[in-house]
């Protein structure tokens, strides 16, 4: 079985990280709370959840981290970081309703709470306040790059979708797919941080280009932990992505090997079990699927970091090092 490095150095925790920016990211808190706010009851009801239930808050740091590259005052930046976890946390919500999800980080999901038709209108609504905050800061720049992105994650909800059940998935159609779910989003949060930090087009672009590939691996790691973690550290059953039809590198790898036929046939099946899944993750450790997987997200860690060679020294450059690094090694 794989096993995350748990006490390696490379095994660098968002904690340090979130303990020294505590300042500002107080500050996007607050402003979360001021754009949660909801005069109707009803919905404080349904946002009360969403308060308390903070998740780490990667993205606003990945955009403070990029703008603290270029400038020590982020008070301009704290409402971006704000709107961008609330168009995060819009993400999530669709994305339960999608998958039919009852679990998230061990709470009752919306949908399952309120139904679909409320969730979705939340989602929604999250949205376009995360808009908001995109039009009053008055930069057309990124209201093009947040739209295209929007899109982009839509599209890559319908591969995932249209691939349901799909032993026939490719290592690059499932790069692509995790690129528009995943991926984009984090490359947003730093072309945004150093936009707004006054970087020259070469950084904003290296910065993109890094949060793209921390995006990739973050991703790949998620798509692990739904094998390798339990349910108590991931908030939600071991192999939920596979029984809801989502075929993932590991899986990906495995079919290509002699297990293959085995697996296909799993996949195949009208309902995948948990006792199906027993048999799939012994077979990704049989044929050292988990490593494979493992090895090409470490790759796309080392390659975001490259492309932080252009950038300045400074604490908050060694900080996304360290991100870098934890999006592989997290246990969440």
């Amino acid at each position: 079985m794989i096993e995350f490095a748990r006490n390696s150095a490379d095994a660098s925790t968002i904690s340090e990280v979130r303990d020294r920016l505590a300042e500002p990211l107080s500050h996007v808190e607050e402003e979360l709370m001021v754009l949660f706010q909801e005069e109707d009851l009803l919905l404080n009801k349904v946002y009360n959840p969403l308060r308390k239930n903070t998740g780490k808050r990667l993205r606003p740091i990945l955009l403070l981290l990029a703008a603290e590259c270029f400038i020590g005052e982020l008070d301009r930046v704290i409402k971006i970081a704000a709107g961008a976890e609330l168009v995060h946390t819009a993400t999530l919500i669709h994305d339960d309703v999608v998958d039919r999800s009852t679990m998230r980080r061990g709470t009752a999901t919306l949908n399952s709470t309120w139904g679909n038709k409320v969730a979705v209108l939340v989602g929604d609504s999250l949205f376009t306040k995360g808009l908001d905050v995109l039009i009053e800061e008055r930069n057309y720049r990124l209201l093009k790059s947040v739209t295209t992105m929007f899109t982009e994650m839509g599209n890559g909800e319908i591969l995932q979708i249209l691939n349901y059940f799909n032993p026939d998935v490719t290592f690059t159609e499932y790069i692509e797919r995790i690129k528009r779910k995943t991926a984009l989003f984090m490359a947003f949060c730093c072309e945004a941080g150093a936009v707004l930090g006054e970087a020259s087009e070469e950084e904003v672009q290296a910065l993109q280009n890094y949060g793209l590939n921390i995006g990739l691996a973050f991703q790949i790691a998620d798509d692990l932990l739904d094998f390798v973690g339990t349910e108590a550290e991931v908030g939600k059953p071991v192999g939920s992505d596979l029984r809801e039809g989502n075929v993932t590198l590991p899986v990906i790898h495995a079919l290509q090997t002699e297990s293959g036929p085995q697996i296909r046939k799993i996949i195949e099946a009208d309902e995948i079990t948990a006792e199906d899944i027993g048999v799939v993750v012994t077979l990704l450790e049989k044929e050292r699927s988990l490593e494979y997987a493992f090895s090409i997200a470490e790759n796309y860690v080392e390659e975001a970091i490259a492309y932080l060679d252009i950038i300045p020294e400074s604490r908050a450059k060694q900080d996304l090092i360290k991100i870098a690094w934890y999006t592989l090694h997290r246990q969440y």
